[in-house]
């Protein structure tokens, strides 16, 4: 027999994906979504969908929002989810595989995750496998970490699958662009707070680091021309990230982001 699943989404104007993420969970025994207040028609898509319950909370931080997602689930484990994903097929016959006799020593299962951009499914520049620990029991995992790149923490031993979480991560260079903007001065508020500091040498010494990074040392030409641009938008994200951070400290102010989602 499986093990009984609880998948955990939080979500704000995810109608463009939350069809899909869904549908591929036919598997599941629960599905909660914890919405910040969805203006589009991503609650409506999902009420469409029998096992799912949907819970507002008003957003602060996405720790908080997924730790509070985790807390409504009924069964041991929890499959974490953002929207903007979908279990593929192979990984479905893996999940399925799972009983409760092989599962006994585990705390977490990592999930590595696939990302689509372009057109084209991204396999290297640091993209693939990058690994998630998305799977796990309830009372021995935890979200934790800063303003961005929130983890799961795990108290016990973890394993890996081997098929991919497949990720749909951004809708165009635009919306790219906008996730660059607002996750580096994220980063850079994390830095300012930590006492780091910048200056430009070393906001471009890093953004030229990270194209040789993912372009060179994790082989992200073999992605072709993408390859070529998400290089140059990752070297972009670090030029910003150490150079706010150095704008930040020249004013001696930060912006407050408890409650922006």
């Amino acid at each position: 027999m499986t093990i009984p699943i609880s998948v955990c989404i939080i979500t704000l104007n995810e109608e463009d994906n939350i069809r899909r993420c869904l549908s591929s969970l036919d598997f599941a025994d629960e599905i909660i979504i914890v919405d910040s207040g969805s203006t589009d028609n991503t609650t409506v898509i999902a009420r469409d969908f029998s096992k799912t319950s949907i819970h507002y909370r008003k957003f602060d931080t996405y720790i908080n929002q997924k730790n509070y997602c985790k807390s409504l689930a009924r069964n041991e484990w929890i499959l974490a989810l953002d929207a903007d994903e979908e279990i593929s097929v192979d990984l479905k016959k893996e999940i399925l595989a799972l009983t409760e006799e092989n599962v006994k020593d585990l705390s977490g299962v990592f999930i590595p995750r696939l990302s689509f951009y372009m057109g084209k499914w991204i396999r290297h520049g640091g993209w693939y496998p990058n690994y998630q620990m998305r799977f796990f029991r309830k009372e021995r995992g935890e979200f934790s970490g800063f303003l961005v790149h929130e983890t799961v923490s795990i108290q016990g031993k973890v394993s890996y699958f081997k098929n991919p979480l497949l990720h749909y991560s951004y809708r165009n260079i635009s919306d790219h662009l906008k996730f660059i903007d607002r996750y580096s001065e994220l980063c850079a508020v994390e830095k300012f707070k930590k006492g780091k500091k910048s200056g430009l040498t070393l906001a471009i010494a890093e953004a030229i680091w990270k194209f040789i990074s993912m372009y060179i040392v994790r082989f992200g030409f073999l992605d072709g021309k993408t390859g070529l641009i998400i290089a140059i938008l990752g070297s972009y994200y670090n030029f910003l990230k150490y150079i706010k951070l150095y704008e930040m400290h020249r004013k001696k102010k930060i912006k407050d982001y408890s409650t922006e989602n």
